[in-house]
């Protein structure tokens, strides 16, 4: 999922705020969540979070499965294929996220109490 959080989320330098996040399908845990300027480059951060550090008790992993609001699935798929060791490319599903899906991005996001996980991400990404 993404949205413009320009608004409610503000970046050094950085005039727009796109947030991605990444949800595990089975479990709902976040398995991705940046920031950046634009969307290519927050689905990117996001992706290489997802497949690289575990999620509460999740080990990082390729997805066998990936559900990704609609529009976003030729991002998606384009972002899947320049990450290395990806050797069967899952089926990617383009759907309207469900009410609890919106209301995790929603609380992340919009929530200036919790907005910080978003920094948290890309000062953690900038530290890699």
């Amino acid at each position: 999922m993404s949205r413009d959080v320009s608004h409610s989320i503000r970046v050094v330098d950085q005039p727009v705020a796109i947030a991605v996040m990444i949800l595990d399908v089975d479990t709902g845990l976040i398995r991705g969540l940046s920031v950046a300027e634009d969307l290519p480059d927050a689905l990117s951060q996001s992706v290489e979070r997802a497949l690289t550090k575990p999620a509460d008790s999740l080990p990082p992993g390729y997805p066998q499965r990936v559900l990704t609001a609609v529009g976003l699935g030729e991002f998606v798929a384009a972002e899947l294929g320049r990450q290395s060791g990806l050797s069967l490319f899952p089926p990617i599903d383009e759907i309207v996220p469900g009410e609890e899906a919106e209301e995790r991005f929603s609380t992340y996001s919009l929530n200036p109490s919790l907005s910080f996980a978003f920094r948290q991400a890309r000062t953690d990404e900038l530290d890699d």
